[in-house]
Order: structure tokens, then sequence, then C-alpha cells
């Protein structure tokens, strides 16, 4: 008999955490940060003890799965992390980064504790555990070495999607599904809604940066780190060098998105074959005339010494922290000013509310007003939407016997649970915090 129990986004899209109980061995499945309203109070304390978890799978680098492995290891975990190798090494970026922001967690030796525990494993090869447990992992197509995790044990099998990515994206290969599960915990971000095509996105970008260049406007698009920053470089080289928008000063300003594309240009290997052929062409896929990284808070700070138009790239993508915090405390109050968001924004947080033209925003413990221009390019989103929810089900040869909508907020997770109902006899729920399922 063993025992899975939901520990986290259950109702929300943030804090990934799954504990799964097989004979003596205690396995984590993800172990993410919440974030947005009463995050505190979620990321507080684990509801298990950290010394007796035996492994840690991780899907993939992003915080909302892998933030908390600081404090379970500060608290005393001691075994190992399985995942693949280029999400170790965004994981370690992702880490010192959180360290950097929030000192109070632990020394900034920790980050290293973490990855000192990591082992890295190959897409679609099977590893076996002891307690006759294997797990496999697959090209989930979300970021960078992100993965769906199939696991078998107690004579069933799981099935884990972490973050789906879509068909299509930029630089990535597409998502390769399970083909079969008894058990499936299936994210449920985008439940209920249909993103745009993604050739939109550059389409909506180019018309965007020409309006900023017509009016001499400064652009600043909160980004993730990882992936999304890379897809969006990716796309300003294509619109430069093919001449389709004049070139502008374009800053990457975030000293972690600059070493997430270098972990992005070192695997090659993880490219979709688009990529792969600009780059035996020559292409510099990551940059292109007039674009500047800035490492150091002082160029950071140097960019304000530029005349509009340009464009700042920066973090967070939810503007929660980072240097976009700064950019926007100056210029959100700006009718010159043009905040692009590329990406979910979470409830709770300051980029929800400056999207939703919210009068005065608080950042950073400070009240702004909001004057300025709010686009969205929905069609830059990395996670599956309805339709490419249930096109990723479609791909088993046979309905899972259950199914367990996570990652979601709760009219997302009902909206894709009923339409799953309506396809397939499989028996669909979505768990509340601290459910347990016996199998």
């Amino acid at each position: 008999m063993g025992v899975l129990t939901f520990c986290g986004a259950c109702g929300t899209v943030t804090g990934s955490l799954y504990l799964l109980e097989s004979g003596r061995k205690k396995i984590l499945i993800d172990c993410g940060l919440y974030q947005g309203l009463e995050a505190d109070k979620l990321n507080f304390s684990f509801p298990f003890d950290p010394e007796d978890i035996d492994y840690v799978i991780l899907t993939h680098a992003h915080l909302d799965h892998s933030g908390r492995l600081l404090e379970l290891v500060r608290d005393g975990f001691r075994g190992k992390i399985f995942t693949v190798q280029a999400t170790i090494e965004l994981l370690q970026i992702v880490l010192e980064d959180r360290l950097h922001l929030e000192p109070r967690i632990g020394p900034k030796e920790l980050a290293s504790d973490v990855i000192s525990r990591c082992h890295p494993v190959e897409y679609d090869e099977t590893f076996g555990l002891p307690g006759g447990i294997r797990f496999r992992l697959r090209d989930a197509g979300h970021i960078l070495g992100s993965a769906h995790l199939e696991l078998w044990c107690e004579g069933q099998k799981f099935a884990f999607s972490g973050d789906i990515g879509r068909t299509g994206t930029p630089i990535i290969r597409d998502p390769s599904p399970p083909d079969e599960a008894d058990f499936l915990i299936m994210e449920s971000t985008y439940g209920g809604r249909r993103h745009p095509p993604l050739g939109r996105a550059k389409r909506q970008l180019k018309l965007i940066i020409e309006r900023a260049q017509r009016e001499n406007a400064r652009v600043f698009i909160p980004s993730f780190a990882i992936g999304r920053a890379q897809e969006l470089l990716y796309y300003f080289n294509e619109l430069v060098e093919s001449g389709e928008i004049e070139p502008l000063p374009v800053i990457l300003d975030s000293p972690m998105a600059l070493k997430v594309t270098r972990v992005y240009a070192r695997h090659t290997e993880l490219y979709d074959e688009e990529a792969l052929e600009k780059l035996a062409r020559g292409d510099r896929i990551f940059s292109f005339p007039l674009f500047f990284s800035t490492a150091s808070s002082e160029a950071s700070r140097r960019i304000e010494e530029l005349s509009p138009p340009y464009v700042v790239i920066a973090g967070s993508g939810m503007v929660t922290g980072g240097r976009i915090i700064d950019h926007l405390k100056r210029h959100l109050p700006e009718r010159n000013t043009f905040v692009v968001f590329v990406g979910f924004q979470a409830k709770g947080t300051p980029g929800r509310e400056i999207l939703h033209r919210r009068p005065w925003v608080k950042l950073d413990h400070e009240l702004v007003e909001n004057r300025a221009r709010i686009f969205r390019i929905e069609a830059f989103s990395a996670h599956a939407d309805h339709r490419e929810l249930l096109s990723w089900l479609d791909h088993f040869d046979k309905p899972p016997h259950r199914i367990f909508l996570t990652h979601g907020e709760p009219e997302a997770r009902d909206t894709l649970k009923r339409d799953i109902q309506k396809r397939f006899r499989s028996r669909v729920e979505t768990p509340s915090l601290g459910r347990q399922f016996v199998f």
C-alpha cells in the first residue's frame, strides 16, 4: 500500500509539492515556492519532517517548483535530488538568486548544499530506486530541461505532468507526453482559457515596438528569467536582423537572466530543429545590433541616461522583486511608459494589479501611481492552454483511471475538469491541500 499526499499547488498556480510514500521510502515530486497572496504563511513550514525524505524528483527549475529546496536541505533533508542536467545548472542560478533576495533563509552556501545533492538523469531513461520504485523523465517542452515524470510504484503507474509546454515554442523541443498511466497528476494553469496562436506573439511585439518608436516611449517588459527572457531575445533577433523593425536599444537588465541565457547557449542538444538550423547558419540567436546586458547595479542605473525609445527586459515576471521594481517605481506614473506583460500574473502580485490598471500599485512597500500604457501578449505563454491540455491528454493510449488536477486557480481547475469528464471516462478530482490518496 502507498500514499500520495498533495502538499502544494491545490487551488493555486504556485507551490508545487507532492509526497509519495511506499514501503519505507518517501519521495517528493517538486518542492516549489508559493507566490502571491498568503505566500509567507504557506511557505512557513512543511507538513512533514524533511529528515524523513529519501529522494526528490524535480520536474524543472522554475521557483514555484524548486524554490523550497533551500528550506528542505536547511531543515534536514540529506537524500538525493534527481533531475535533468540543464535543470541542475538552472537550479543553482534560481536558488542563489533567492538567497540573495532573502538572506534570512540561510547562508549563501546553502544553494551549493542543494546542488551537491543533485544527480543528473537523461530524458527517456528508466532509473530504479530501492523498494521496487522506478521512474523516467520525458521532455515537457516548457523550459530548458523541463520534464514530465513517469513513476512505477506498488504495481501502479503514476504520471506527473509538471508544467506542460506548447507545441511550436521557439528554441526548445515540443512536449513528449506519456502514453499511459493509472493515475495522472496534471497541471491546469490555463484551464478554460485559450492562447492566441504562437505566431501572433512576434507580430504583437513588433507592433508595440513600432508604436514605442513613433512615440519615443520607454518599454518595460517584466519577464521570467528562465524561458521567457530567452524567447524575447530570440524574437528580437528575428525582428531586427530581418529588418522588420528598426534597431533600438534592447537591454537585458537581469543578472539572473543573463546567466540563464548562458545555460541555454550551452545546451544546444535540447534545441528544436529551427533553432539548430539558425545556429548552423552562424546566427547568434540571443544577440542582435543594439542589444546590451547589464550585470552590475551601476550599469542598471545608467539606463536612465538613455533617451527613449528603448526596451528593458527585467525580472521578476510578476513584478514581485528584481530590477523591474526600480524601473517601474520611476516610470509607472508616466504616460510615455509602456509596460508589456508576457506571462501569467498570479492573484495578489503587483503584476496582476498593474495589468488590471489599478490607479495605484504597491511596489516595494511604496504606493506608485499607474498612468502607464499596459499591453499583454498572451501568445507568449509557456503553458499549454485549455485546448492544448486536452490535446496533451489525447496522446494517452487509454485514459488514466484517475486524474488529479492541480496547479491552477479554482475556476481553471473546475472548467478543465468538466471538459475532461466529457471526453474521457476517467475519474477527475480537484484535490484540496493535504488530500491523501491511498493506492
